[in-house]
């Protein structure tokens, strides 16, 4: 016999499905209608660039090996500006190869496959300009072992490019050699995230350098359908990271202590966000895991939906710079909202402006084309 609860709890379960079967807010929202305009707008700017190797840029410290990664953080106030032309390469070429990909999703033309497999020959596949399937020198400045793990969050740009790489096996982009080499090269790198000092101390850490290595791991996996890399990026999640990271109320408290606090917390959401996406499976999601004292994503929804609606409503100090000028249009938003039936969380990710292809903050987006994590790849890719 139901009770009077389990009564009130159907009819409300009943009326929120409604809702979201019959309006914009649905789960099964067409995120390829919706973002159609700005990815052909992205994909345009990307068939007309060229990719740009690190073989080409020389660090100041003029390292001996011109495939190896460098980078350096950047420290307001000094004189000298940080080394970051490697970091922004690898940004460029993973937001031209997911535009294009995105783009090849929407219109299946084979001219936006064939660009991103330049771009992706450029880095995983040539010998003469192929970066190395490493971070080490990430950072490479750093004075202590902590500094230098921080250095892996300049690699969360290559997440999305191994999303990306499953929509374009069956065309002329990948061709087979060339899909074995570029498989090889994420082999080697994840074997790198699982064994480096560097990357493990990265992979232990309290903050969104956890979560970096926990996004860049776990699309890894995915890629290369790595069954004990998924597993132990799951246990990753359920385990250390949401023990470590998140306050019952859903605040990310080591961020809120940085000097960008704001940027950091929506970026720590994005790479939870798309981890738990990337991690989750049409029969065990693990959106709704949660700690038995609170803590979980759904409670880091809740207290960022306010926020992202009106910032003025951030309860820490304003990030020292750049504070209203960070992108609100987050993806963790929108992957949250279909999760957990929140037709109000998607359709705020939708009113909010997206940021765009140049915007200065863009190493703090680490999602730019949801439509290639909501979307499944071809079955035999």
């Amino acid at each position: 016999m139901p009770t009077r609860r389990r009564f009130c709890t159907s009819a409300v379960l009943l009326a929120t499905h409604s809702h979201f079967m019959r309006g914009q807010g649905s789960p099964r929202i067409d995120i390829a209608a919706i973002e159609h305009d700005r990815i052909l707008a992205e994909a345009a700017i990307a068939l007309k660039s060229e990719p740009r190797s690190i073989t080409t840029l020389t660090p100041p410290s003029q390292r001996t090996d011109p495939h190896e990664f460098y980078s350096e953080p950047e420290t307001p106030g000094l004189e000298k500006p940080a080394f970051r032309a490697h970091a922004e390469a690898l940004l460029d070429c993973s937001a031209a190869v997911s535009a294009l990909t995105a783009a090849f999703v929407i219109t299946q033309e084979a001219r936006y496959a064939l660009k991103a497999g330049n771009h992706l020959y450029t880095w995983f596949v040539d010998p003469g300009t192929r970066m190395n399937p490493s971070l080490r020198e990430a950072y490479g400045n750093a004075t202590s072992a902590t500094a230098l793990a921080n250095g892996l969050v300049d690699g969360v740009a290559l997440a999305e490019i191994a999303r990306s790489i499953p929509f374009l096996v069956d065309t002329a982009a990948l061709a087979p050699p060339d899909h074995a080499t570029v498989r090889t090269w994420f082999t080697d790198f994840l074997n790198w995230l699982n064994t480096s000092r560097t990357a493990l101390i990265a992979r232990d850490t309290k903050d969104h350098t956890a979560s970096a290595w926990l996004l860049i791991a776990s699309a890894c996996g995915r890629l290369l359908a790595d069954d004990a890399t998924l597993t132990a990026c799951r246990h990753r999640l359920k385990a250390p990271t949401l023990r470590n990271q998140i306050q019952a109320t859903g605040v990310f408290h080591h961020e809120v202590i940085t000097q960008a606090p704001y940027r950091n917390t929506l970026f720590n959401f994005d790479l939870l966000a798309g981890a738990c996406e990337l991690l989750s499976t049409p029969f065990a999601s693990l959106w709704p895991y949660e700690l038995e004292d609170g803590p979980g994503l759904r409670a880091v929804a809740a207290f960022l939906y306010p926020v992202l609606k009106n910032p003025g409503r951030w309860p820490y100090p304003a990030d020292v710079s750049h504070f209203r000028e960070v992108p609100r249009r987050r993806p963790a938003l929108l992957l949250a909202g279909r999760a957990y039936l929140r037709p109000d969380y998607v359709d705020l990710w939708r009113s909010l402006p997206a940021p765009g292809p140049t915007d200065p903050l863009r190493a703090s987006f680490p999602i730019r084309q949801p439509l290639l994590w909501v979307t499944r790849p071809p079955h035999n890719a």
